[in-house]
């Protein structure tokens, strides 16, 4: 990966496509991010960002910015304002057009309603709609005019927003879905809305197509969903700047359906790079990725905004050191992203802290927790409170249930399901082990919108046990899981005919620093994964629990010591209006050996309002926002209704691989 990076930030590939519109009297400059997380100044940051379409004006007077969407959460610069400070940076250097990905959903239906007003240009979606009315939230396309050229941005949002954010924000108090993203199974609805956006556009008179889409292009996301997919079943699109998988693609070359290419693009995560697209005076489109090395400065506005949100009220707290480890605690094998298919030493301490937590309330059998929550490592030796906390930025509720044995075998099979493929749905545990046999094909059927139906077949998960007795799908076991998974169809999961016991006794985050307070130093059981998830073959053909596992994949631990988080949600949802309050840290601290100096630590930033970290038993409040069912902004661009477009059949012509990041992303 490393190797990977340093090619990239020397080379610079340009894809030359021949449009065959208006040609503009100087050339179009868009510039792109996605999936930027929060990392308001890590790697080229936004003040590099704004640095650079500056230089970009005095070569051409037409620069536009955009954005595909995962900006609002990631880093506690995000979720200790619910977003705000982002929206703030973001108005700073001043966005065009931005579409929403699925972690803009992560904090509610009303926040999200928030962001729409918060950010000075709004939010851009096709696809994202009222079910009851059938109408758009968002403006379909921004038409924006160079001269007397007119360039049309189509935005399009993931439907795995739905199960890659919180399920219950998209629904009313009775559970009924009232918001969707066009998502049907074949992907034809997807297909046909798009069609209608772009014909409309070009019938509005744009001489160019840019789509904008937080979609992806490899195998970790719905196929059918995807930005290839739709290259391929639609035509008028002349390029797609891509989000939601990470990756670095400098071009991706997919035809589409009158034959014509069409290039993909994406620029990884975490402003690594900047994404740039051209459309020439000779009509020429160009795509590239700007490295860190090209961009020679920053521009000391938005330096000093970030540096005044930073220092506002908790940074210093950020720095305190909480306890020391030898060893990294991470979640990376061999350099690669391993926590979303296998067992990590992280996600052990993780789930420990959440098992001896809950000793407060009268204890659990079992804790699960899904990968996706996970998305930081600890590889300083003395552990900060930031670094705690960045491990788990997701403002969830911890609670305690009473679930079913048969419920818990459903869900560690609706985890499991995709491996050896990365999954946020992985479970991780402790109280329980488990072993997968990746042999036996996935039996999980789900719905349309990715929620667990049943399993209709051969299980893959076998040999479960429960504090060293075989799991009893006929028991009832108190078990600890945050609301996204036990209570909100988080990832998809389901567990039916759960009995919540306790709802929101702490914060994920607040159950891992008071853990890591009261360890000082981290034991020596967690430099390695300690077998607690396996892969192993199943020894006969009875395929039940009480099978003892025949063969597994050996769980070497690594060095790597890679601090890259990936994509996962959330909070709890009430659909009315919350009050947001952050968190008030603790003040006892760690001191350094004699001699040893703690790395510095560059995390987070302040809040708004303080809140007592140690004692938050309140369900975290948002901001409060009218929203309407009907509409969350007023609809600026109507969408009409066009014919079906025929889908026709998968293209195999020859694309360029794209370069990918060593995270996998949903």
């Amino acid at each position: 990966m490393k190797n990977l990076i340093v090619y990239l930030t020397f080379f610079v590939t340009f894809l030359n496509i021949q449009c065959f519109g208006k040609t503009p009297d100087n050339d179009i400059i868009i510039l792109y991010t996605n999936d930027v997380h929060c990392a308001v100044d890590s790697n080229i940051g936004y003040a590099g960002l704004s640095y650079y379409k500056q230089q970009m004006k005095e070569i051409t007077p037409y620069v536009a910015l955009v954005d595909a969407g995962d900006h609002v959460q990631g880093e506690l610069f995000g979720s200790l304002s619910l977003g705000s400070y982002i929206m703030e940076v973001m108005n700073a250097v001043n966005y065009d057009v931005v579409v929403p990905g699925n972690h803009e959903f992560d904090y509610g239906m009303d926040r999200f309603s928030y962001f729409t007003k918060a950010l000075n240009c709004g939010y851009t979606a096709c696809n994202f709609r009222n079910t009851i009315t059938d109408e758009l939230i968002l403006k379909p396309y921004r038409m924006i005019e160079y001269g007397d050229v007119k360039v049309a941005y189509v935005g399009i949002s993931t439907p795995e927003s739905i199960t890659k954010s919180t399920p219950t924000y998209f629904m009313d108090a009775n559970g009924n879905f009232i918001y969707d993203f066009d998502g049907d199974k074949s992907g034809e609805k997807l297909v046909e809305t798009i069609q209608q956006t772009v014909d409309k556009a070009r019938n509005e008179g744009a001489d160019y197509v840019i789509a904008i889409g937080h979609l992806g292009e490899n195998g970790s996301v719905t196929k059918v969903w995807s930005s290839p997919y739709i290259i391929e079943r639609t035509n008028g699109i002349d390029a797609f700047i891509d989000g939601h998988t990470h990756e670095f693609t400098p071009k991706l070359m997919v035809k589409n359906k009158d034959g014509k290419e069409v290039p993909i693009t994406q620029s990884g995560t975490k402003l690594a790079y900047i994404g740039k697209v051209t459309i020439g005076k000779d009509g020429n489109i160009n795509t590239e990725l700007v490295g860190p090395e090209m961009v020679e400065s920053k521009d000391a506005k938005i330096t000093e905004i970030i540096e005044t949100i930073k220092n506002s009220g908790f940074s210093e707290k950020l720095g305190e050191i909480i306890g020391h480890t030898e060893f990294p605690l991470t979640n990376y094998e061999d350099e690669e992203w391993v926590i979303r298919k296998k067992e990590t030493n992280i996600a052990n301490l993780i789930t420990d802290a959440y098992f001896e937590a809950s000793k407060k309330y009268g204890g659990v059998d079992i804790v699960l927790t899904n990968a996706g929550s996970i998305r930081n490592n600890m590889t300083n030796e003395y552990i900060t409170y930031g670094d705690a906390a960045n491990v788990l930025p997701f403002p969830n509720l911890s609670c305690i249930g009473e679930v079913p044995g048969q419920s818990i075998l459903d869900a560690l099979e609706m985890g499991s399901r995709l491996a050896p493929e990365s999954n946020g749905g992985f479970l991780h545990c402790a109280g329980i082990t488990y072993a997968i046999d990746i042999t036996i094909k996935n039996s999980v059927v789900i719905d349309e919108r990715n929620i667990f139906v049943k399993v209709d077949g051969p299980r893959r998960v076998h040999s479960v046990y429960v504090n060293g007795e075989p799991l009893d799908p006929e028991r009832i076991y108190r078990v600890y899981a945050d609301n996204y998974i036990l209570v909100e169809n988080g990832d998809g999961m389901v567990f039916k005919d759960v009995n919540v016991l306790n709802y929101g006794f702490g914060i994920p985050s607040e159950l891992l620093i008071s853990y890591i307070r009261d360890l000082k130093e981290i034991p020596e059981k967690y430099r390695y994964p300690q077998g607690r998830i396996i892969y192993a073959t199943i020894n006969d053909d009875d395929n039940n629990n009480d099978n003892e596992p025949t063969e597994s994949i050996d769980d070497e631990p690594t060095e790597s010591i890679n601090n890259e988080p990936i994509d996962e949600p959330t909070e709890p949802i009430n659909n009315e209006p919350i009050n947001n309050e952050p968190i008030d840290e603790p003040t006892e601290s760690i001191e350094p050996k004699p001699g040893s100096e703690p790395e510095p630590v560059n995390n987070g930033s302040s809040s708004e309002v303080d809140v007592d970290i140690e004692d938050s038993n309140d369900e975290p409040q948002e901001v409060e926002e009218d929203s309407d069912n009907n509409e969350v902004l007023e609809i600026e661009e109507d969408s009409e209704n066009n014919e079906v477009l025929e889908v026709e059949e998968d293209s195999d012509d020859n694309k360029e691989e794209p370069l990918k990041d060593d995270e996998d992303s949903n």
